[in-house]
């Protein structure tokens, strides 16, 4: 999608017009026939509040040029960052189904700078599809979005860059998770990462099979003994602040696809588990953005990436293994798989990266999904001042969070083992019992888990999202890195 920036409407024809309202429904654009179709649209209850409403008709005109289309996009009070993403989102794909190619809208006032970028990400991702398995696919014309504003051009090149850069991060992630399981494998996931490292010269590392026995990742192995694809342990290292000791671990659960080992998920859970590497998404996607904004902060990118089947070799119930930080973990539930991996993942970034800090990020439980359904990401932490700031990050970036209880004593027993140090799974609060296990692997290290079992896919086309994967947390995390950045020192 191209984006223009206009002081007039001098050379530049468009077919379709966006116009906003607000609570008080004040039109963005009250010339011509706007303001008399609105008012028609609101005695139909079509447009007013939060409603986005597209139509097509033979005669609009917008200051002596023809159009076809004219879209209303409500705008409640004091709207968030994310309720401009929604709701430019759904006006693209309203544009969509009129056969618009060529918008306008306006963004003029004083408060332009707190809600375009919001608003130029809604449009990029809600123009987002994945169609690149269809054969008799059409191609979609690209469209054009001209902005008629006040605001100088370097000012509006910045944010249309960030919001690009935004845009694109989330749609990486989407595309790594749409992928299906034959072609997204472990292999292939750290081969995407290597990608991103090469274009911005990130190190890169992937462990194989051999090195991680040698390291003692003896949980995060147990999970890939059942697939015939080859684990990768994948490390993505940028370094922004040479001279800083300190360091950020961003974990990202890689299952490339999880049918429950030999508790074997139903064949409705099963569907769509192809994109158990969600986390794994957004962390590698969030690296790229990152990079990219050569942000002054030391990043580390973790991503243990295998496959949950079954075979001969496959971990079975009752199995006891020891991490690579030396806990034996009783494997109560072998469909309890992402925190095995998490599990060395952390221990790796801790002991053999020096992480100080540590987010992880995982499609975990369907606790999760029931508790907080699928707009709104669970966070577990040991840190409020750490969980502050991903407050603030996640509402930069326009996704829903929420904190979600440790338990403190009172659950401490949630994963008790008589046989073992700890089992892999507790008999009741599911996301509370897999955030507490992970808890005992971070080292009292100032860290975050975050649970996109909910979040990570959409069932339907609407507003930002379509079908599948959604990039959850890429926009958070890239959010959350650049809120812990410390201004540089100057001597």
């Amino acid at each position: 999608m191209q984006i223009q920036r206009l002081v007039d409407l001098e050379d530049y024809e468009f077919d379709t017009l966006l116009v906003t309202y607000n609570h008080k429904n004040r039109l963005s654009i009250e010339l011509g026939k706007v303001s008399e179709i609105f008012g028609i649209l609101k005695d139909d209850d079509l447009v007013g509040g939060s409603k986005v409403y597209g139509l097509r008709g033979k005669d609009f005109s917008y200051q002596g040029q023809p159009y076809y289309n004219l879209i209303f996009i409500g705008i409640p009070e004091n709207a968030s960052p994310r309720k401009y993403q929604l709701q430019f989102g759904a006006a693209i794909k309203e544009a969509r189904k009129l056969k618009g190619r060529n918008l306008l809208m306006t963004a003029i006032g004083d408060d332009v700078a707190f809600w375009l970028s919001s608003a130029m990400k809604g449009i990029l991702l809600g123009d987002y599809s994945f169609d690149k398995y269809h054969f008799d696919k059409k191609e979609s014309p690209e469209i054009t979005l001209g902005i008629l504003t006040g605001i100088d051009q370097a000012s509006f090149k910045k944010e249309e860059q960030y919001s690009r850069m935004m845009a694109n991060a989330v749609i990486c992630a989407r595309n790594l998770v749409n992928e299906p399981a034959n072609v997204m494998t472990p292999s292939a996931l750290a081969d995407a990462a290597k990608g991103i490292c090469d274009k911005y010269n990130i190190k890169f590392t992937a462990l194989g099979k051999d090195e991680c026995e040698a390291l003692g990742m003896n949980a995060f192995l147990a999970v890939s003994k059942g697939s015939k694809q080859s684990p990768r342990f994948i490390v993505m290292e940028y370094n922004g602040r040479a001279t800083d000791d300190e360091k950020i671990a961003l974990i990202g659960k890689g299952i490339c696809f999880d049918a429950g080992g030999y508790d074997l998920k139903s064949a409705s859970s099963m569907k769509g588990m192809h994109g158990d590497m969600g986390g794994a998404a957004a962390v590698i996607a969030a690296m790229g953005a990152i990079a990219e904004a050569k942000l002054g902060i030391n990043v580390t990118a973790i991503v243990p990436a295998c496959e949950n089947l079954i075979s001969g070799k496959s971990m079975k119930p009752g199995d006891i293994i020891q991490s690579m930080n030396g806990k034996f973990i009783e494997v109560v539930n072998t469909d309890a798989e992402g925190r095995l991996t998490l599990a060395d993942a952390i221990t790796y970034a801790i002991r053999e990266c020096g992480a100080s800090t540590v987010i992880d990020v995982a499609t975990l439980t369907g606790a999760c999904v029931i508790a907080l359904g699928d707009r709104y990401t669970g966070v577990f932490s040991n840190s409020d001042d750490l969980t502050a700031k991903l407050v603030q990050a996640s509402i930069l970036a326009g996704e829903n969070i929420w904190r979600l209880p440790l338990g403190g004593d009172e659950y401490a027993d949630l994963n008790k083992s008589s046989v073992a140090d700890i089992a892999n799974c507790g008999t009741k609060c599911g996301a509370i019992a897999a955030a507490r296990f992970l808890n005992e692997f971070v080292e009292k290290k100032p860290w975050i888990h975050m649970d996109i079992a909910g979040s990570s896919e959409s069932g339907e086309n609407t507003q930002i999202y379509s079908e599948g994967g959604t990039g959850v947390a890429a926009m958070t995390l890239y959010e959350l890195v650049k809120v812990m950045e410390k201004p540089y020192k100057s001597y």
